[in-house]
């Protein structure tokens, strides 16, 4: 059994920290990489980053809600320190997506 001193909704919000971040990178090489998505996001908000923040913050609080609601309410079941490493995985391994993709592309 983990044992945890935060509550569900801490826990549920810094694994969607972690996956948000990861979506967030791979929407970026997405839509640089294909010219009609980039359209796309362009004609939905005034700027193709608008569209991107929305999508972030939008699956960002809803999986925030869904892993909060996790475990019969208690949240994902694993200890603090476990849930620091993956949310600072997740958070570095989007920014290293993103960097390495305009290293390659840029």
């Amino acid at each position: 059994m983990s044992t945890s001193t935060l509550n569900a909704q801490t826990k549920g919000y810094c694994l969607s920290v972690a996956i948000t971040s990861v979506a967030s990178a791979l929407l970026v090489i997405a839509k640089e990489s294909n010219e009609g998505l980039l359209k796309f996001m362009k004609t939905v908000t005034v700027h193709h980053w608008v569209t991107h923040g929305i999508f972030n913050l939008v699956l960002f609080v809803a999986l925030g809600m869904l892993l909060a609601k996790s475990n019969n309410g208690q949240g994902p079941a694993m200890d603090d320190d476990k849930l620091i490493n993956v949310t600072v995985a997740g958070f570095l391994l989007g920014c290293a997506i993103v960097a390495g993709f305009m290293l390659i592309e840029g």
